[in-house]
């Protein structure tokens, strides 16, 4: 790896990890897709795994109920773990096809809709039914792009949960999608010794992004958290559909 290669991946990071740690999302999303300008997708799929994993796992112990959060959400979780391979596997076979681009006009269609004041609130009826079908279609979005947000964090916003416990749900959701997009990397081939050590060496500018960015989320209230959180999801399906591939 060489010097400038690797000055532009950490500031990359530190960017991602501060939109991390103020709004919960977006550290694949962000690291992937400018990690993937200077290099590839899989190997900025590999560089941000271990980070990914380091900062979901503190976010889901300092923020609000598991068991909670797990009750109304198990069906989703494992539906969005299961065709990520599929979806990886697609990029490497279709490479050329436009998938982040289609997933940042998803996010701008919803943020821009949420922003007018369009809220879906999931019935308790339908939660886990819906949740499987969502949480298949965010598993192959997932493998296809890297980013683990839509239609994830939709659904997720839709059970009305307080900011912890939304905060908490985004958490398990990330994990449990970077471990299921960590082993089909390792499946198909895509993971090197040096790029596993590097993802390692990767938390430390994640880290630092993302204690900038919970110093600003501690400051903010119930409401002001979500508007800051609809504008930067309109802003990161704005960045899909201009600069993704």
């Amino acid at each position: 790896m060489e010097i400038d290669f690797l000055v532009q991946i950490c500031l990359i990071f530190v960017l991602a990890g501060l939109v991390k740690g103020s709004v919960g999302f977006g550290l694949p999303t962000i690291g992937i897709g400018l990690g993937a300008l200077i290099s590839d997708i899989p190997t900025a799929m590999m560089l941000i795994l271990v980070p990914t994993i380091f900062t979901n796992m503190t976010q889901i112990l300092s923020t609000g109920s598991v068991a909670s959060v797990l009750t109304k959400t198990w069906a989703f979780l494992l539906g969005a773990v299961v065709l990520v391979p599929g979806g990886l596997w697609m990029v490497v076979v279709v490479p050329e096809f436009p998938y982040e681009r289609l997933l940042g006009l998803s996010i701008l269609v919803y943020s821009l809709a949420s922003l007018r004041g369009f809220n879906p609130v999931m019935r308790t009826k339908n939660n886990h039914g819906i949740g499987v079908a969502l949480g298949l279609l965010n598993s192959v979005l997932t493998g296809m792009t890297g980013s683990m947000s839509v239609p994830g964090v939709m659904y997720l916003r839709s059970l009305q949960f307080t900011k912890d416990d939304l905060l908490c749900a985004m958490g398990i959701l990330f994990f449990t999608s970077t471990l299921a997009m960590g082993g089909s990397l390792w499946w198909l081939d895509r993971a090197t010794q040096e790029l596993s050590v590097l993802s390692v060496m990767m938390c430390v500018p994640v880290a630092l992004g993302v204690w900038v960015g919970m110093q600003v989320r501690s400051t903010l209230s119930e409401e002001r958290f979500k508007q800051i959180f609809l504008w930067a999801f309109t802003a990161l399906g704005a960045y899909l559909v201009v600069f993704g591939g």
